[in-house]
């Protein structure tokens, strides 16, 4: 282990596919919110599942376990448990953390550890070949069938994670994309420093499994919530605009309910006391 002047970055290079989003969420990582925390390698902790996104222990310098899928959750609370001082992040993909381990979730919210929670949301189990995963959009939404028909064709509606999230009153929820790595290194960053679980959710391409105009269409129509200033809503929508306040859950909620390809939201969306 380094010191805290480290890079973040270890010496192995990461096998995603190229263009994958998880090279932003690890830019944001390594580049962004651990230097600017100013956390020292051996202070922290990442804890992984199964999958692509659960690769992402191997490349930061600091403490990582690379468990089973969807166990990151549970294995994340025991580790800041018996070592309260660890800063300690649970890193996994929609399917790691919304199929097999969704039923950690609302217990984790309810316990309320200090950890932070990253969902890496492709919309698909990439690393077993191109399933539909919890979040795979479906065509009886209105929306556009994005799964090729040479994969598995979803056959029941999308869940939601963030309004999950904030219906079981987890304490701090934000949504960034792995695209943006700045924004993304500062919501991870607020995250780490919100004193309690925290959940974010990174919308990220998969250019294996998903066509190109599925990520395409999210970056377009993304938009960034502003404290103070007026949400941006689907163009469907019958409700007039309000301005953003991450203290009010009744109004995060609104704003999670917003369809990922009408209008992504990006930012805190909730932040508790």
């Amino acid at each position: 282990m380094t010191t805290e002047s480290a890079s973040f970055r270890t010496s192995l290079k990461p096998v995603w596919c190229a263009g994958c989003g998880d090279f932003g969420l690890l830019a944001a990582i390594t580049r962004r919110a651990l230097p600017n925390l100013g956390i020292p390698n051996y202070k922290t902790l990442i804890v992984s599942g199964i999958g692509c996104s659960s690769r992402i222990p191997a490349y930061i310098d600091t403490y990582g376990f690379n468990s089973i899928h969807g166990r990151a959750v549970p294995i994340a609370q025991g580790a800041k448990l018996a070592k309260p001082e660890l800063t300690v992040i649970a890193i996994g993909g929609d399917g790691d953390f919304f199929s097999i381990g969704v039923g950690h979730l609302p217990h984790a919210v309810r316990r309320n550890i200090d950890i932070t929670c990253i969902m890496v949301n492709n919309f698909v189990y990439g690393l077993t070949k191109g399933q539909d995963s919890p979040t795979t959009l479906h065509p009886e939404w209105g929306e556009k069938q994005f799964v090729s028909p040479e994969f598995y064709t979803p056959i029941n509606p999308i869940l939601n994670m963030t309004t999950y999230s904030l219906s079981t009153r987890a304490s701090f929820i934000a949504q960034g994309i792995a695209t943006d790595v700045p924004h993304l290194g500062w919501l991870i960053e607020e995250g780490i420093r919100h004193k309690g679980f925290s959940f974010i959710n990174v919308l990220t391409p998969c250019v294996t499994y998903n066509p190109p105009e599925l990520f395409n269409t999210i970056k377009e129509r993304a938009s960034y919530l502003r404290d103070g200033e007026l949400v941006e809503l689907p163009d469907s929508s019958m409700e007039k605009p309000w301005p953003h306040d991450p203290s009010n859950i009744s109004l995060a909620l609104r704003l999670a309910q917003s369809p990922v390809l009408g209008k992504p939201h990006l930012g805190i969306f909730f932040q508790g006391k």
